[in-house]
């Protein structure tokens, strides 16, 4: 099993955000967190990967390839993050720097852990597999000239450049168009053929059902359905997974 989580409880301060939340993902699989709005979606990608806020309290366990994650200290979070762990954040305009080119901002990502040696052939390879046609021109660019579907193919290059075996995306396809949405989704297809693992984060069934193997449904930080896709859209025994659905 490449990540199993246990009885996972996280407070901010007083307000106790996940409750018992406990689920494996196998190597090779796609699984979607669908809620709404506030229901700790985002919070699980943020205890996996270790990007709590100071006022985090963190209980159970995260187990990454039998590593206990939970009890890591940062130094020992920073390398795997990026190597074996990396997330796609749902807004690029806040997490790519406009000061620095997209190559350079690739690049950086990938000598964080492998130095400088190949370092800008990795990161142009990782922005063709992105999807991005004009690699050049893209690589050679600053953010703000890039439209919002290729910043989040920017991201989703920086995020796998190292070729992470578990990449989480936040809400990946937000305020994206329908076409976009669309490319972004098959990255993440190509992901799984390529025995990687993805965690996506969506409010969107339509997504869900464009990619995911398997889907947990969160309601006010805790689990209320987890199933195959299929068992979800066909036969959702939980009423409010009846709901969400019946808002497609």
């Amino acid at each position: 099993m490449l990540l199993e989580v246990r009885n996972l409880n996280l407070y901010y301060s007083d307000k106790h955000v996940l409750r018992n939340i406990s689920f494996d993902l196998k190597e090779g699989e796609v699984l979607c967190i669908v809620g709404e709005s506030g229901s700790g979606k985002t919070s699980i990608l943020y205890s996996i990967i270790g990007l709590l806020p100071e006022n985090a309290k963190l209980e159970g366990s995260i187990r990454f390839k039998e590593q206990e994650l939970v009890s890591l200290s940062e130094k020992e979070y920073r390398n795997i993050r990026g190597r074996h762990i990396s997330i796609v954040f749902q807004e690029p305009s806040v997490y790519l720097d406009p000061l620095y080119r997209v190559g350079t901002q690739v690049e950086e990502a990938y000598m964080a852990h492998f130095g400088k040696e190949d370092a800008k052939e990795k990161a142009l390879q990782a922005l063709q597999k992105a999807g991005i046609k004009e690699v050049d021109r893209i690589y050679n660019s600053y953010p703000h000239h890039l439209s919002g579907g290729l910043k989040q193919r920017v991201c989703i290059a920086i995020a796998t450049v190292c070729n992470p075996q578990l990449v989480l995306a936040d809400e990946p396809t937000t305020a994206l168009d329908v076409s976009i949405q669309s490319r972004i989704l098959k990255l993440f297809r190509a992901m799984k053929e390529e025995n990687r693992s993805v965690i996506l984060v969506t409010h969107d069934f339509g997504v869900v059902a464009e990619v995911a193997d398997r889907v947990i449904v969160l309601k006010d930080g805790m689990m209320v359905e987890e199933g195959d896709v299929w068992s979800i859209f066909d036969n959702p025994k939980h009423s409010y997974t009846q709901e969400l659905l019946r808002a497609i």
